[in-house]
């Protein structure tokens, strides 16, 4: 294994990542995989008010956000995530979303692989431990 793979796998070790997912089935098997990787999952949060108490109680590096959580579409949420400073992983089924969302560290589009999962959320913890 090259030295630049090594330290990408070692990038979410110990990291807290906030899970915003209404389907309860997605939210645990997303939570499963982070804890596996020895991330520290914060959550689930299945609403942006829940999502917002969390994050704010408990701070967090990464945040991977369903668009649309029970109907409300989580753009305010993620937005205001961004804000404070904690990079935004979308996850949704929709194709067709508003152009602003490109701002976020990345969009994932369901379904998708563990390891894709795994690798965009490498990836934007370990630029956002170097900013």
């Amino acid at each position: 294994m090259t030295e630049g793979k090594s330290a990408d796998r070692q990038a979410g070790k110990g990291a807290r990542v906030l899970v915003v997912e209404d389907g309860w089935q997605v939210a645990d098997s997303l939570k499963l995989l982070l804890e596996q990787r020895g991330m520290i999952a914060v959550g689930p949060a299945a609403t942006s008010e829940d999502a917002r108490r969390l994050a704010t109680q408990c701070p967090v590096e990464l945040a991977i956000v369903d668009v649309n959580l029970k109907g409300e579409m989580a753009y305010e949420l993620m937005d205001w995530l961004h804000d404070r400073g904690t990079p935004v992983i979308v996850i949704t089924g929709y194709h067709d979303l508003p152009p602003q969302l490109k701002r976020y560290a990345a969009i994932l589009y369901k379904p998708f692989t563990p390891d894709a999962l795994l690798t965009t959320v490498r990836r934007a913890i370990g630029r956002n431990r170097t900013s």
